[in-house]
């Protein structure tokens, strides 16, 4: 018998990612990170950890932290943007008993201004200040020009009898007879009135340009937001066109391993270019999205069985130089992973939430007994005797 059962249509939503408050610098952060290692049972000296970050060289002191608080320099899961490949699980599994996962998406941060999104590098000529997450950013760019255009080309006004009214250019629309191919499409349906047939007829029409008349829904919801209405002159609807009314219908820009991001952030990407800083809200939502991917691949793969692990994913913040202080990173804790070769605790059944990782690290001591002295080890091996290294013996 034929099953013609159906589910209904599901959204899929990130949950809220809090910044205010939860920011620990990274030279705070590691040793604590240890020292919950070391709460877990990990073994002093036996713990190989690995980073999943991007290639910047704003990455640098993390990683650097780690190998002195760790005792060894981070295997690498990264790609572009704060990407794990879990690929390299089995490989990096097989360095030790005890592993720690650290994965990130990063955002320059300017303390002077609070913006997000830029970073100051001394190593270019000139003016100096550039995104701070190039991938990143080169990923979402062509949707948040999209959005600045629909912004700037769909218009409110009144009427002189009073009639609320949205003009908007005709490539925004999802004509029936000519649907958008690529490209952002307005939600008409959440913004204009119907016919008795349920059909969206336009007023009126020009060359490049339909105009609607808005529904009482819309009109409401803009109304309770302070919205001002201008008889007979129209005005751009910039912020007010948020997430929810309208959607991209594009193919896929990027043709290398950033395909990956582009196809994690594309459900997403209306929240993303129309929040306050798009390059936030989009290091945000990749790494919620890459920890559930993570989490998944650990839970079904067998790399890690009998293996102690720790995978904790955050967010990067890079602060440039700045006051005469050296450039720093800090880290936003977002969730985490724990696994125990022997039977793990219940509590950890199920991933440490944002709130409570946040806490399980500050309750952890901020120095660290254990960590390495990384210029004597330098030291040590520039006086270390000459190996006669020959392929014939």
């Amino acid at each position: 018998m034929l099953n013609k059962y159906r589910e209904p249509y599901i959204v899929r939503e990130v949950a809220p990612f809090k910044v205010d408050g939860l920011a620990i610098p990274y030279p705070e952060f590691v040793p604590r990170l240890y020292n919950f290692c070391k709460e877990l049972g990990f073994r002093r000296g036996g713990i190989i950890p690995s980073r999943a970050f991007c290639s910047d060289e704003n990455q640098g002191l993390p990683i650097i932290l780690l190998t002195k608080h760790f005792g060894s320099f981070p295997f690498n899961h990264g790609l572009i943007g704060g990407m794990l490949a879990v690929s390299r699980h089995g490989p990096h599994s097989q360095h030790g008993d005890d592993l720690v996962i650290v994965q990130a998406s990063h955002v320059g941060y300017d303390p002077d201004t609070g913006e997000y999104g830029t970073y100051h590098r001394p190593q270019l000529s000139g003016d100096d200040l550039c995104v701070s997450c190039g991938k990143l950013t080169h990923v979402i760019s062509p949707y948040v020009e999209r959005y600045k255009f629909a912004c700037d080309r769909t218009f409110l006004w009144q009427d002189e009898s009073g009639r609320s009214l949205l003009t908007t250019k005709n490539s925004l629309i999802d004509f029936t007879s000519h649907p958008v191919e690529n490209g952002l499409v307005l939600k008409l349906s959440h913004m204009v009135k119907h016919d008795e047939q349920g059909i969206i007829r336009p007023l009126s029409s020009a060359s490049t340009t339909q105009t609607y008349e808005i529904s009482d829904e819309f009109k409401n919801k803009l109304d309770s937001k302070g919205y001002r209405w201008e008889t007979g002159q129209e005005q751009a609807i910039g912020k007010w066109l948020t997430a929810d009314l309208f959607y991209f219908k594009a193919d896929f820009h990027e043709t290398d391993d950033s395909i990956l991001l582009e196809k994690n952030l594309m459900e997403f990407m209306p929240d993303i270019v129309s929040s306050e800083y798009p390059s936030l809200r989009a290091a945000e939502t990749n790494v919620q999205l890459e920890f559930s991917r993570v989490v998944l691949s650990i839970r079904r793969g067998d790399e890690y069985r009998n293996r102690n692990l720790l995978y904790i994913a955050g967010l990067n913040i890079d602060i440039s130089e700045h006051n005469g202080f050296p450039p720093t990173n800090y880290f936003i804790p977002w969730a985490a992973h724990v696994q125990l070769a022997s039977d793990t605790p219940s509590e950890y059944s199920h991933p440490i939430e944002q709130e409570n990782l946040f806490k399980k690290l500050m309750a952890q001591n901020a120095d660290n007994p254990d960590q390495i002295d990384l210029k004597e080890n330098i030291k040590r091996m520039l006086t270390a005797p000459r190996v006669d290294i020959r392929a014939d013996h």
